[in-house]
C-alpha cells in the first residue's frame, strides 16, 4: 500500500470524525428551543422528538409534551413535562410535571407534580405533589407527600408536615402543623393553632385549640371547646346550684388552663320550664395547690321542650378550695342576661335593667352559684 493511499485513509477517518462530532453538536444544540407551538403531540414544531426537548415558550392547542420548560408553557386541555418547569404553565384540565416545578401551575382540574413545587399552584379539583414549599390552592384536594407551606382546599387538605392548611371540610398533617382551620375536622402529629368547627385530633398542642364540639389531644393546656379529651389534662363532674333553683350535673374537661362544660339538670320552681340545659367555657386561675379561680361563661336554657323557654347567659368567677385530692367545693357570684317570651312569668322578681322587644323581655341581674367538684 503506497504512501498516497495512508493519506487518503486518515484523511477520510478525520472527515467522518469531524462530520460526527458537528452532528452530536447540532443534535445538542436543539435540547433546548426558544418556542414550541404545536396542536397536539406530536404535531408541533418539534415533533416526535418533543419530549427531549426543552423551551422557553410553549404554545399548543390541545396538549403539549417536553423535556422541560423554563418560561410559559400554555395549552389548551394539557401540559406534559417529564423534567423540570419554572416560570408559567397553563392549561385547561391538567398539567403532569415529572420534576420539580418553580413559578406558578394552574390547571382546570387537576396539577400533578412528581417533585417540589415553590411559588403558587391553583387546580380546581386536585393539587399532588411531593413537597409544596409555596402555595397550593385546589377546590377539592391538596395532597403534599413530605412538606406543604400553604394549602387551601374546598374539602380537603393532606400533608405530612404543613405551615397553614385552610380546608372546608378536613386537614390532616401527619407529622406536624403550625396553623390548621377547617370546617370540620383537624388531624395533626404535632399542632400550634387548630381550628375547626366539629372536632381537633393531635398528639401534642402547643398553641390552642378551638373547635365547636371536641378537642382530642395527648397534650394540650388550652383547648376550647364543649368537650375536651386531654390526656395529661383535667375532668370534674361536679353538682351545682344557682340563685334561679337550676340544679345541674355537669362535666368539666380540658387541659391546665382552660376548659368545656356540658350539663344537664332540674328546676323545681319553674313548673313551666323545669329541665335544664347548659353548655359553656372556662379557665381556671391557680393561686396554689389548694386554691384556685374559676372563670367561666356559660348558657343555660330553663324549657319544657315544647313551647316554654328560658335563655341565660352568665359570667362567674368561682372560687374552688380543694378538700381532698379528688374533691373541690366551688362558690361565687354570677352576672346574668336572660331573655325570654313576654308572655312568660318573670324569670327572676329582682333585676338590674329590663328592656323589652315587640314580644320578649330581656333582663339583667346578679345573682351566684355554688357546688362541689369530683375529679375524675
Amino acid at each position: 500500500m503506497t504512501r498516497t493511499h495512508y493519506i487518503s485513509r486518515y484523511a477520510l477517518a478525520a472527515g467522518l470524525l469531524l462530520s460526527a462530532l458537528l452532528t452530536n453538536q447540532s443534535l445538542f444544540a436543539q435540547e433546548h428551543q426558544r418556542a414550541h407551538v404545536g396542536l397536539v403531540y406530536p404535531l408541533s414544531t418539534n415533533g416526535t422528538r418533543a419530549a427531549q426537548i426543552s423551551n422557553t415558550v410553549s404554545l399548543h392547542a390541545i396538549a403539549g409534551v417536553s423535556a422541560g420548560e423554563d418560561g410559559v408553557a400554555i395549552s389548551g386541555l394539557s401540559t406534559i413535562i417529564k423534567g423540570n418547569q419554572s416560570g408559567a404553565v397553563i392549561s385547561g384540565l391538567s398539567n403532569t410535571i415529572s420534576g420539580d416545578a418553580t413559578g406558578a401551575q394552574i390547571a382546570g382540574l387537576i396539577n400533578t407534580i412528581g417533585g417540589n413545587s415553590k411559588g403558587i399552584v391553583v387546580a380546581g379539583l386536585i393539587n399532588i405533589a411531593k413537597a409544596a414549599k409555596g402555595a397550593e390552592i385546589a377546590g377539592l384536594v391538596n395532597i403534599a407527600k413530605e412538606q406543604a407551606g400553604v394549602q387551601v382546599s374546598g374539602l380537603s387538605n393532606i400533608a405530612r408536615t404543613s405551615g397553614i392548611q385552610v380546608a372546608g371540610l378536613a386537614n390532616s398533617a401527619q407529622q406536624s402543623s403550625r396553623f390548621q382551620v377547617a370546617g370540620l375536622v383537624n388531624s395533626a402529629g404535632m399542632a400550634n393553632v387548630q381550628v375547626a368547627g366539629l372536632i381537633n385530633i393531635a398528639k401534642k398542642v402547643k398553641g390552642v385549640q378551638i373547635a365547636g364540639l371536641i378537642n382530642i389531644a395527648e397534650e394540650s393546656n388550652y383547648p376550647v371547646g364543649f368537650l375536651n379529651f386531654i390526656k395529661n389534662g383535667e375532668k370534674q363532674i361536679g353538682a351545682t346550684i344557682d340563685e334561679s333553683g337550676n340544679a345541674v350535673l355537669a362535666l368539666r374537661t380540658g387541659g391546665k388552663h382552660t376548659y368545656g362544660i356540658i350539663g344537664a339538670g332540674y328546676n323545681v320552681r319553674m313548673d313551666n320550664a323545669p329541665y335544664v340545659l347548659e353548655a359553656g367555657l372556662g379557665m381556671h386561675v391557680r393561686f396554689s395547690q389548694l386554691l384556685r379561680l374559676h372563670l367561666e361563661v356559660s348558657n343555660t336554657a330553663n324549657t319544657d321542650f315544647g313551647n316554654d323557654a328560658y335563655y341565660k347567659s352568665s359570667f362567674r368567677p368561682l372560687l374552688g378550695i380543694k378538700l381532698a385530692k379528688h374533691l373541690e367545693i366551688v362558690a361565687g357570684p354570677s352576672f346574668n342576661y336572660v331573655n325570654y317570651s313576654s308572655d312568660l312569668d318573670a324569670y327572676r322578681p329582682n333585676t338590674v335593667y329590663n328592656f323589652f322587644g315587640a314580644q320578649s323581655t330581656n333582663s339583667l341581674f346578679f345573682g351566684g352559684m355554688a357546688g362541689i367538684h369530683f375529679t375524675l
